[in-house]
């Protein structure tokens, strides 16, 4: 059997498309009912049913939800859509990234039955919230959650702030005569939004009575106009947006509302690719704008991606806009049809964000590595990387001048030509080592390069290779052979050598420009020339190339010493460095007269310059020091770990770890464990070689470290040096901070006494005013509670040692409790001051009495004529006589009268014979 037509199914699916397509393309309908199609194509209703659900499910025509549905052909819907926006979920930037739970939140608010779920965007300024509201809107647009036509009515309440019933005329609308000039009915953004989604941007800026309004709506799908007293309905999807943090209160009536919210990340919480997809977006977007071609170099697209951008997408935006616009007038000016945009054509704040692509070396170099250039074209819309792979000349001088030239030609000033050179110069120097070959000798360098010039680098090379503990590729030595010769050229024609960097070199690599200085005094003598700073400078990177990468040595972990006082870090850094024989060591005097504004923004500015790109590890004797770190990690993004307490044993542990280990964290553990090994290993061994620092005084001033520590050196002044008690000092600028620093010094410490203008009240800890010392300028209370403080524990062994030595029947306890009582007495009533030594004296003497009484024995008087003694005593005689009776109740004993004379005679200090 042959068919001679084709199937009747397939030739009523392509009718009923064929009528929808001529309807909605050519008619420009919105769409169709199921009974309109029918009726015009005298079909029966479910027919014509079955044969659009088929054509919806092959993906050719859309179902735009409503009473009635209509059906309408897909490339009109598309077409509305491309009108919309040119950015959809799919090609979002983030999608996958950063924004990837952000969109899944957001389709599952918009897909949820019956008409999708209230939103709350959160997001700081510039985040893209009201983009991500339109995306939300285009995908409900393609997914039918509303029809083609359905409005996205977008209100920022911050602009009514100020005016409540305004604002809510705005949004709810009013009836006539609702207010004076209310003269008319005028609808508002909740009824111009019905069937669609209402965008309310700073939605927190609602008054009160908005707010019910608008919870009335949500709801119960309600609203009253402003004067109305029936309510109107309306179908509205809620997007609100604010820039409030999802803890604060303000919000917490609204996330009880609206059941999703969703936070969409700041600019600085996105990951590099993902900024850098964005900025080569906006590039592509200035360039179709402006209608020309643009060149962007790699130091823009750096300082973009690292720069401080409070304001976000929005701030960036607008800052590639305005270095866009410096570059079309300096182009436009010097007759360019190309534009060329340099980092100069931006902003302080852009060129700022180059200081820390070496913290970030790493992951930047991920993305766009080197010397490349971005080529944006006006039509194509995409963008094409140039790599600059041009050979250097034999130096890179000229390299250098023509791009000092390029950048004076843009009008830039010197102070920023330098900045701009110490941060490429770096570039320019791996450039030319990577250009030579590992395969050369000395033969092959002699038909280009002088032949006592090879032999002196030689042995320069030799040298350092000794004195600086590493080894150097023939790379370096080729290099610097071809460099030195066209410098030498360079200097006996009078030419001027400048070196960005030098500053840099001479702070951070002291050991290399050292050599490098004393091998320029080599050639000044062979050639009969004077060798500029700037030269010695370039020698000396060539030293710091390391022979693994040829690249100066980077991404590994640096050491820094910060303490009080005008040399005592960089005395302690001299030290460790010059015995692990590293220079990965640096240091940070804090003297005691500076304020710890200025000394946090020097440290800062030392830590940024020493990071070779995997972190720096702060040893800090004390106080504000202490916190510094995680302050500098966090404004400056660089992996800070603090340890405190620092001494030479823990820098020299900490310098050698980090020559061995390029991880922060496992430096940090394996330095800890080094150090509890030696307290545990040595310290039991050679404990009566090291003194004993168990008790401390804690001095605390509200005007620096500085002051407690010039108080600190008063007390130990007046105190006299005592091994067993150090004195410590903090600053009291935040309460918290001390009490916490006290808790944990007292755990391990015995704190004596603490001093200061202010008393911080510590439970059990004696307090002495600095008013107090100043006025009793001996010192004697202190001195008292470090007496009675510090002489506890002997006390507690002469006590222990009677017991020993009187044995049975004696209690150390009760003769302790008699003692003290016997002297507070004798104090009281007999106005004497019992130091420790005559005490103890007393302590040993009476227990000796008591034991011999105790045996039957008896007890002499210790002068010759004992009645002309106890008449020199008399005055405290009887006070004697009448203590000691305590011991006679207690011991069962009688002390004689000429005990009564020994015991008044020793607190009279009388010595006869």
């Amino acid at each position: 059997m042959i068919l001679s037509e084709v199937n009747p199914v397939k030739r009523t699916k392509e009718k009923v498309y064929e009528y929808l397509y001529k309807c909605c393309i050519k008619e420009g309908k919105d769409g169709l009912t199921t009974n309109e199609i029918a009726q015009a194509l005298s079909m029966q209703r479910s027919n014509v049913s079955a044969v659009l659900n088929d054509l919806y499910h092959e993906g050719r025509i859309f179902k735009i939800k409503g009473k009635p549905v209509l059906y309408t052909v897909k490339p009109l819907v598309e077409g509305k859509l491309a009108k919309n926006t040119g950015i959809s979920f799919e090609n979002l930037i983030g999608k996958d990234g950063s924004l990837k739970k952000c969109i899944q939140l957001a389709k599952a608010a918009i897909l949820y039955p019956p008409s999708g779920l209230h939103v709350l965007l959160l997001g700081p300024t510039g985040v893209g919230k009201t983009m991500f509201a339109e995306l939300m809107y285009k995908f409900a647009l393609e997914k039918g959650v509303f029809s083609i036509n359905s409005p996205f009515i977008a209100f920022n309440c911050a602009d009514y702030a100020n005016n409540p019933q305004l604002l809510l005329s705005q949004l709810f609308g009013y009836k006539k005569g609702a207010f004076t000039g209310a003269e008319k009915d005028k609808p508002g953004l909740v009824e111009k939004a019905d069937g669609g989604i209402l965008f309310l941007d700073e939605i927190h800026r609602l008054p009160p009575e908005g707010q019910e309004m608008l919870f009335t709506l949500i709801d119960k799908g309600i609203y009253y106009p402003m004067g109305a007293d029936e309510p109107k309905i309306a179908r509205v999807l809620i997007i609100g947006a604010t820039t409030e943090s999802e803890g604060n209160a303000l919000l917490s009536t609204f996330t009880r509302r609206i059941p999703i919210t969703i936070t969409i990340p700041s600019l600085k919480e996105r990951p590099f690719e993902e900024r850098f997809q964005l900025i080569c977006q906006f590039f592509k977007i200035e360039a179709a704008r402006i209608g020309r071609d643009m060149t962007v170099t790699a130091n823009v697209i750096k300082g973009l991606m690292l720069y401080d951008c409070p304001g976000n997408i929005g701030q960036l935006k607008s800052d590639i806009q305005l270095g866009c616009a410096n570059a079309f007038l300096k182009c436009v000016s010097r007759g360019k049809k190309k534009i060329e945009v340099d980092i100069a054509d931006f902003s302080e704040r852009v060129k700022k964000g180059l200081v820390f692509y070496k913290n970030f070396a790493n992951e930047i170099d991920v993305i766009i590595k080197g010397d490349v250039k971005l080529n944006f074209s006006s039509k194509e819309g995409n963008f094409d990387i140039e790599f600059n792979d041009s050979p250097l000349p034999g130096n890179f001088y000229e390299e250098m001048e023509k791009r000092v030239l390029e950048l004076k030609e843009h009008g830039i000033d010197e102070k920023e030509i330098n900045f701009i050179m110490s941060l490429e110069m770096e570039n320019y120097f791996k450039k030319y080592i990577r250009t030579f070959s590992d395969k050369v000798d000395k033969e092959s360098i002699s038909k280009i390069v002088d032949r006592k010039l090879i032999n002196l680098v030689d042995e320069f090379l030799k040298s350092a290779s000794m004195k600086l503990g590493k080894v150097f590729s023939s790379k370096v030595f080729y290099g610097l052979c071809l460099h030195l010769s066209a410098s030498i050229k360079r200097i006996k024609k009078g030419k001027k050598i400048i070196n960005h960097k030098l500053k840099e070199i001479i702070e951070k690599k002291p050991e290399e420009y050292a050599m490098a200085l004393y091998f320029s005094k080599t050639l000044e003598q062979e050639y009969g020339i004077k060798v500029p700073v700037d030269e010695v400078g370039f020698i000396a990177m060539f030293l710091c190339i390391d022979s693994e990468n040829e690249v100066m040595q980077e991404n590994v972990p640096v050491v820094v010493i910060a303490m009080h006082g005008n040399s005592t870090a960089s005395s302690m850094a001299e030290v460790a460095n010059k015995l692990v024989g590293a220079n990965n060591l640096f240091s940070y005097d804090m003297s005691l007269e500076k304020d710890p504004k200025v000394a946090y923004v020097e440290l800062k500015e030392l830590i940024m310059k020493v990071n070779r790109g995997a972190g720096v590890l702060l040893l800090v004797d004390m106080g504000s020091l202490a916190m510094f770190g995680e302050l500098i990690s966090e404004e400056t993004g660089i992996k800070i770990r603090v340890l405190e307490m620092v001494t030479t044993i823990m820098a020299i542990e900490c310098a050698r770890k980090a020559t061995i280990l390029k991880d922060l964290d496992e430096i940090c553990s394996d330095v800890l464990d080094s150090i509890e090994y030696f307290k545990t290993k040595v310290t039991n061994s050679v404990r009566l070689l090291l003194p004993k620092r168990e008790k401390i005084i804690i001095t605390i001033c509200t005007t620096g470290e500085g002051s407690a520590v010039k108080l600190k050196n008063l007390i130990e002044e007046k105190l006299g040096f005592r091994e067993d008690i150090q004195v410590v000092p903090i600053s009291a600028s935040d309460s918290k901070y001390v009490q916490n620093y006290i808790n944990q010094l007292s755990k391990d410490k015995k704190i004596l006494a603490i001093v200061g203008a202010i008393n911080p009240n510590v439970y059990g800890i004696p307090f002495v005013s600095v008013s107090e010392l100043l006025i009793d300028n001996s010192f004697e209370r202190l001195k008292e509670l470090v007496a009675s403080q510090a002489s506890g524990d002997i006390y507690k062994e002469v006590f222990d040692s009677l017991k020993e030595e009187i044995g049975d029947g004696f209690s150390a306890e009760a003769y302790k409790k008699l003692c003290a009582e016997f002297f507070k007495n004798i104090e009281r009533y007999g106005c004497f001051r019992l130091d420790m030594d005559k005490r103890i004296g007393l302590i040993m003497h009476i227990a000796c009495s008591i034991d011999r009484l105790r045996n039957g024995m008896k007890i002499n008087s210790s002068f010759a004529d004992y009645k002309k003694v106890k008449a020199m005593c008399e005055d405290v005689y009887e006070i004697v006589k009448k203590e000691l009776a305590r011991f006679e109740n207690v011991y069962d004993i009688s002390f004689p009268e000429e005990e009564a004379v020994n015991i008044s005679a020793i607190l009279k200090d009388i010595v006869l014979g």
